[in-house]
């Protein structure tokens, strides 16, 4: 409708009897000119201002390999430092395909996928520069080697097709060079800068994180040029910062992300041995002109259009050493809060995956990952007042690589006195009956310890012995306290410590596993496979604990009100176990229904038919797709690994679904050859296989004296085989909830045995 139609009808009439000559009078066509203009004026630069604060700026990835979070102070570092306080700092994990070696971690990064180099490593050059050994120019190496062209790509990945083969035989969906290719796919530019190449070899891995799938990058220098000889260090080779801020101040016309490699303290490990006084002055130079390339960095940038982003790579021997292997990763800029970074991928407060990087940048660009071949998922920053994150970042991964150092001889420690405690106790009740007073307290130690392994994590102690020392001795005096309450009733010390084991975990993942985040029986967040949830092995004594709980408050109350509160509690089990929210085991969510569902029939004497068994089935189907649809519909950011696979499987078909059965068959067979945990549970075996036929009528005596609980033995077996088979650490799982298993059945064979003294 025109301006004159919205008149209503006595205007338009009056309008219209005015003098024609009014409407071209000059002055007033000059002052609608002017007027028009002025206000065309201030719309065109509203648009453009828009348009210009809507268009994303620039990346600047700068990566500091062998840099720890505890190089970062006040004092040696004040430009990090300052960064800091201004943006958001985390811990990134190191995990890669397979180790921890630079190499991996560079191509990881760049893929956003765990990756790993093959036989040569990474050989990455300019375009003009010779290789080593082949008497030819890398782009002509490069053509004959690929049949690819170089075209004007200033860097190159010569042996690229050997990458490609080791990763090949991985059953993953790595795509070595997937951040590189997707921006050039979208119109986006990447440029490469630095070397870390160290007198007896070229180490270019920074490559590695900006090429394409073709191992090209436009524009970059990682030659010899980026580099000097120095005369006054112990380092044959050191960075060139003036050629970088030069190169720097070209490329950042040119590209959109910019990646600066500054490697001079993964050059100093591989230094000449010297005196301990040399070497930490050589690495406090190194760290002040890291320091300061950082401020002239950050001051190039526009913090209101531009993101900074610091990582390291990967960790220093001396930092490996201490079972430290979180990288710091500092953030600022453009939408970086100050505060600490995090991201769905872990779902935990200052911690990130190394495979986090790659989505983060593309996330900043505002483009997906369409093939969902990346695992990480985009980084943010969380705002806090008046707290040191620096400090807690540091506290964070003192306390975690604390947890790490304990794993080892508080886990070793505990499952091989299982063995020797199961191997004894079979040779006790089978020979020595007399001795059978001295078995009851080690074997309600052994299932006190799990519970105290819940607790230790909240401790702070200045030495790791002490751990270890109040470990045993809060087993022990658990231990007494629940013989005494029980009167000396192993079995039902045995039940009294499985509930209060089992409440303590169902109360830790309700209120977010704050204690099973610290406990060496939880799972390590720096070895990057799980970062939240129950885990393995608290999911298997869950497992265990529940059933055998159950199976004595049925045996006490037989009543059918209880079957029904039964179904109601292992309903409660599997939702905890299986919620994104909050377990999210997704192979529990196989594993505990079947168990669960196999002990409520067998504790109503209900004959398992062909129907049973199909209604079981019909019953995880749903678990599982409804599960999973839940997570699926949940935002991205919220998303479990659940609805990761689910959207991976949908977008993959079967071919992808096969890849990730392949890779969890692939793991649990990597573990059971490996793991000490596959040990006890072979031995598990062996002792149950001794007592189903020694002592002769024992097992035919007790299944008539206590069948529920022996039908509850059914289930926590259903349990550990269907978790084994069906977990990627399914021998972890399957032995801890066979403790719950074999301890209480040594417990009553031996009250089965004292009856016939």
């Amino acid at each position: 409708m025109s301006n004159e139609n919205r008149l209503n009808p006595g205007m338009r009439k009056q309008k219209s009897k005015k003098p024609l000559n009014m409407a071209i009078n000059p002055a007033n066509i000059g002052t609608v000119v002017l007027l028009s203009l002025f206000f065309l004026t201030i719309t065109v630069s509203a648009a453009l201002a828009s348009t210009e604060a809507a268009t994303p700026g620039k990346v600047y990835l700068l990566l500091i390999d062998k840099l720890s979070i505890n190089d970062i102070d006040e004092s040696s570092t004040p430009n990090m430092y300052q960064l800091i306080e201004q943006g958001a700092v985390g811990l990134c994990s190191t995990r890669t395909l397979t180790g921890y070696n630079t190499m991996n971690t560079y191509l990881t990064i760049g893929a956003g996928n765990l990756a790993k180099s093959n036989k040569t490593g990474l050989m990455a050059f300019n375009k003009d520069e010779s290789v080593p050994g082949q008497h030819q120019y890398a782009a002509r190496f490069y053509a004959n080697i690929t049949g690819w062209d170089a075209g004007e790509s200033e860097c190159l990945m010569v042996n690229l097709p050997d990458i490609l083969l080791g990763m090949k035989n991985e059953s993953v969906t790595t795509v070595p060079g997937n951040l590189g290719q997707i921006l050039v796919d979208n119109g986006y530019r990447v440029a490469v800068l630095g070397n870390a190449d160290n007198g007896t070899e070229h180490l270019r891995p920074v490559l590695a994180v900006g090429m394409d799938k073709k191992g090209q990058v436009l524009h970059g220098d990682i030659g010899p040029l980026t580099r000097l000889i120095p005369e006054d260090s112990i380092l044959s080779y050191k960075t060139n910062y003036q050629y970088l801020k030069e190169r720097s101040r070209d490329f950042s016309n040119q590209v959109d992300l910019l990646i600066i490699d500054l490697p001079d303290l993964s050059r100093l490990e591989n230094s000449p041995l010297t005196f301990d006084e040399i070497y930490q002055q050589e690495k406090k130079n190194i760290l002040k002109e890291i320091d300061s390339f950082t401020a002239w960095l950050n001051s190039s940038l526009d913090p209101s259009r531009d993101l900074l982003l610091i990582v390291a790579p990967s960790c220093s021997r001396a930092e490996i050493a201490r079972k430290n292997n979180f990288a710091p990763v500092i953030a600022s800029g453009y939408g970086i809060k100050s505060g600490y970074l995090t991201s769905p991928a872990t779902q935990r407060q200052y911690i990130v995956a190394n495979t986090d990087i790659a989505p983060t940048i593309l996330d900043f660009f505002q483009i997906k990952n369409a093939d969902n071949s990346m695992i990480g998922r985009a980084i943010h920053s969380i705002g806090v007042d008046e707290e040191s994150t620096l400090e807690r970042a540091q506290q964070l991964a003192h306390s975690t690589s604390t947890t790490t150092r304990l794993r080892t001889p508080l886990i070793k420690g505990y499952v091989g006195s299982l063995i020797i405690i199961l191997l004894l106790a079979s040779i006790i009740i089978l020979k020595y009956r007399s001795y059978q007073f001295l078995l009851k307290p080690v074997i309600i130690a052994m299932v006190s310890f799990p519970l105290v392994l819940l607790f230790l994590g909240l401790l702070r102690l200045p030495h790791d012995y002490l751990y270890i020392f109040v470990a045993i001795v809060a087993t022990i005096i658990i231990t007494i306290l629940a013989l005494a309450l029980s009167r000396g009733n192993g079995f039902r010390a045995f039940i009294a410590l499985s509930f209060i084991t089992l409440w303590a975990i169902n109360l830790d993942v309700l209120t977010g596993t704050t204690l099973i985040q610290c406990s060496v029986l939880g799972y390590d967040p720096m070895a990057g496979a799980r970062y939240y949830g129950i885990g393995n092995e608290y999911m298997g004594i869950l497992l265990g604990a529940s059933i055998a709980t159950g199976a004595a408050l049925f045996e006490k109350y037989k009543h059918k009100w209880i079957l029904f509160l039964l179904a109601l509690f292992f309903l409660f089990e599997c939702y905890l176990i299986g919620m994104p929210s909050l377990g999210a085991q997704s192979d529990g969510m196989i594993t505990a229904p079947l168990a669960f569902l196999v002990s409520l029939y067998l504790f109503s004497e209900i004959r398992l038919n062909l129907l049973g068994w199909s209604s079981i089935g019909a019953i995880i189907l749903f678990t599982i797709l409804g599960v999973s649809f839940y997570d699926m519909s949940r935002p991205t950011e919220l998303q479990s690994h659940i609805g990761r696979a689910a959207h991976q499987i949908i977008s993959g078909g079967w071919q992808e679904a096969l890849t990730i059965i392949i890779r969890k068959f692939q793991v649990n067979v990597k573990l059971i050859k490996y793991t000490i945990w596959s040990r006890v549970f072979i031995v598990i075996l062996l002792v149950l296989a001794t007592f189903i036929y020694f002592p002769v009528g024992a097992m035919k005596n007790l299944l008539v004296r206590r069948p529920v609980i022996l039908k509850g033995f059914v289930g926590i077996v259903t349990a550990a085989l269907v978790a084994l088979i069906v977990n990627d650490s399914g021998i972890v799982a399957a032995s801890t909830t066979s403790i719950y298993l074999i301890m209480p059945f040594l417990l009553l064979m031996m009250e089965e045995e004292s009856s016939r003294l």
